[in-house]
């Protein structure tokens, strides 16, 4: 997780609900902060505020700054002293998380939360390094920090780091917390992982060999597999497990986030390796998004309560350039 997305466009929103599956979405591009390549949506919250992270000069080695869009407008969000930065999870107040380096030319990096009005604030590690990988609308930032060669868990509330460890101090990786205070991520140090759930230190686990990438306000956990092939699962927060159904030309499937309606959005990967993003239904029904190009090469990365989804898409045929999109209905 160490490595390393401006038209004016309004969102207009019709309903409170997502869509229904039948509904065919629209392609937004949301730009770069340098007006080429690259950017990446990697989060969008319930009022269509997105966040991720883009280049802000040209060439293929131009840094990467996190960024906010709001209202067609890409906001640049700086970095905590390095050359780098990384969104990762926006919540409905607007507070944006992830992660950035500290100094130029270091790949350390500390977990930040950006606020408006008050900039980007730097959360710290215990570690050698930290990430954020989620937060809620109470202001609860969770992410991993690297200590000892090995990751772990963090939750970070007024102004206090702590480890997040099971009641037999078992290691617990968050990928995103709810509401509720209830976070969905892995046990253990993955790949193979082991999907769960935390909340005030008790561990659910899975018994699935994957890893969780979301988590709803009803609980439910989304993630990817590993069985005879990796494909999309949700495990609902009534112990079911949901495999999702594999899309049209997909030899492998993901997921990335999952909304309240239990809709789920990732990417599938064909034999020849080319990525498509996927919307799945709540009843693990498949749709592949459009592309900006014929064959539509695509990722998403985040879904709000109203179904509308972001991510990146590609802008050239062969190649690895691509912007920030939002698909929108």
């Amino acid at each position: 997780m160490l490595s390393a997305s401006v038209a004016a466009v309004l969102l207009a929103v019709s309903s409170h609900a997502a869509p229904a599956a039948a509904a065919t979405p629209h392609i937004v591009v949301l730009g770069s902060l340098s007006g080429g390549c690259c950017s990446e949506a990697f989060a969008i919250n319930d009022h269509g505020v997105v966040a991720g992270f883009s280049m802000v000069g040209p060439g293929t080695n131009a840094p990467y700054h996190a960024f906010r869009w709001k209202d067609g407008v890409m906001t640049d969000l700086g970095t905590l002293g390095g050359l780098r930065s990384f969104a990762t999870a926006i919540n409905n107040n607007g507070w944006i998380v992830g992660y950035s380096e500290l100094t130029p030319g270091d790949l350390l990096t500390h977990a930040f939360l950006w606020r408006p009005g008050h900039g980007m604030t730097d959360l710290g590690s215990p570690g050698l390094s930290s990430l954020a990988t989620g937060v809620n609308d109470a202001g609860v930032v969770v992410g991993r920090y690297l200590l000892d060669g090995q990751l772990r868990g963090f939750r970070w509330a007024d102004g206090m780091m702590t480890t997040i460890a099971g009641p037999a101090g078992e290691r617990f990786d968050p990928a995103g917390i709810n509401k509720f205070g209830k976070m969905g991520g892995n046990l253990g140090q993955g790949p193979p992982g082991n999907p769960g759930t935390w909340k005030n230190g008790q561990v659910v686990a899975s018994g699935l060999l994957g890893h969780a990438t979301g988590i709803n306000d009803g609980g439910d956990v989304s993630g990817t597999y590993w069985d005879a092939r990796q494909g999309a699962f949700v495990w609902r927060a009534d112990g079911t497990v949901l495999h999702l159904a594999m899309p049209a030309g997909g030899e492998l499937a993901a997921t990335a986030a999952i909304n309240e309606s239990r809709h789920s959005v990732g990417w599938r990967s064909a034999v020849d390796g080319s990525t498509r993003a996927v919307y799945w239904s709540e009843f693990g029904t498949p749709r592949l998004l459009p592309g900006l190009l014929p064959g539509g090469r695509s990722e998403a990365r985040g879904v709000n309560r109203l179904g509308q989804t972001v991510g990146q898409a590609y802008t050239t045929a062969t190649g690895n350039d691509y912007l920030a999109v939002l698909w929108t209905y």
